[in-house]
């Protein structure tokens, strides 16, 4: 499968990257103290750099160089405590031959831009969770990029040189333990197993849902975003809608849409497509996305589908007019305001 992104897998040009990481985050993460660090696999006393000097959740980096990997270590906690600290999440790269084991990766896109990316290895304790269901959780920036002779799925977390790369890496920390503890708790619950093959039943239409979701879990959101900027913009810009809508339904998601709302009481699903432009070419697929999902979602639940396009500007009058009037597809207005995104018309 052919794809605008590749890892890069030689050993040194990674090790470069890594050291252009270490700079960036060390001009933030200037409190140096000896800590004793803890993970599943066992611990170690290791330097944590921390944001500032006080506090009860600081943020916290420890870096490591070995002979195998490269360690980041992503964690909070207090400066002037004295008790373990426990990894938020590891962001490692291979040290010595090329590794794909390790959960970290530089990826770069068809403009040469470099990106830091994770393979979907969590953990909750000593067992490591199902990568498919990871990368549900993290739909909107999961991609495919060419690994020598594979391909390999990857979550794009941050451009290299993005100013606001500690936030965006610490924000992915943080999302990553609340998708495994949220995974593992599923594990043990079972009103929650996602099982494609589980019959369906009157009672049960997110079990159908998520079978649908199943069906289309490979496909790709490394086409159509236009890079790995675009792409992590898509990311931030899905995550607000549903952070924005979580109260009126239940969210759900998968590669192959960006969001959908299922509202029971109502008797619909609110289905979401989102494009970072309104180019002619960005409005044919997101129309022809809505349709079929929604075609889709409507065949296993039964349910009405309302259909959405979210969008940072207008389509022509002509275009949105059709979209609207014949096909049925209400256009959504997003725009960035700080940090996060607000939306105009929606239901």
């Amino acid at each position: 499968m052919s794809s605008s992104f590749q890892v890069v897998t030689n050993i040194k040009e990674i090790a470069r990257l890594n050291q252009q990481l270490s700079q960036r985050l060390r001009k933030i993460f200037s409190i140096k103290k000896s800590r004793e660090i803890t993970y599943p696999s066992g611990h170690h006393n290791g330097t944590v750099y921390f944001e500032s000097s006080h506090g009860n959740s600081v943020r916290a980096w420890s870096p490591h160089e070995g002979d195998i990997k490269l360690c980041n270590f992503i964690l909070s906690g207090d400066p002037q405590s004295t008790e373990w600290m426990e990894i938020t999440v590891q962001l490692n790269f291979p040290a010595g031959v090329y590794d794909r084991r390790k959960a970290g990766a530089f990826i770069t896109d068809e403009n040469g831009d470099v990106f830091i990316a994770h393979r979907g290895k969590l953990t909750k304790g000593h067992a490591g969770l199902e990568k498919e269901k990871v990368f549900r959780e993290f739909a909107s920036r999961t991609i495919e990029a060419t690994d020598r002779e594979k391909t390999s799925k990857l979550i794009l977390i941050s451009a290299l040189d993005d100013p606001d790369l500690a936030d965006r890496l610490w924000t992915f920390g943080v999302e990553a333990r609340e998708v495994a503890t949220r995974l593992a708790e599923a594990e043990y619950d079972p009103s929650t197993i996602d099982d494609a093959d589980a019959p369906p039943t009157s009672s049960s239409p997110m079990l159908k849902l998520r079978a649908y979701f199943d069906e289309y879990a490979g496909e790709s959101n490394s086409k159509g975003h236009g890079g790995g900027t675009r792409t992590v913009e898509h990311g931030d810009i899905v995550k607000a809608l549903e952070a924005q809508l979580r109260e009126t339904g239940k969210s759900q998601k998968a590669q192959a849409i960006d969001l959908a709302i299922v509202k029971e009481d109502e008797n619909r699903v609110d289905l979401y497509e989102v494009k970072t432009s309104a180019r002619t070419s960005d409005i044919y697929t997101g129309v022809g996305q809505l349709l079929i999902h929604g075609e889709c979602i409507n065949s296993r639940l039964k349910m009405p589908v309302h259909r959405f396009l979210v969008l940072p500007a207008n389509p022509n009058e002509e275009h949105r007019q059709h979209i609207g009037n014949k096909v049925g597809i209400s256009v959504v207005l997003y725009r960035k305001h700080g940090s996060s995104y607000r939306f105009s018309e929606l239901p």
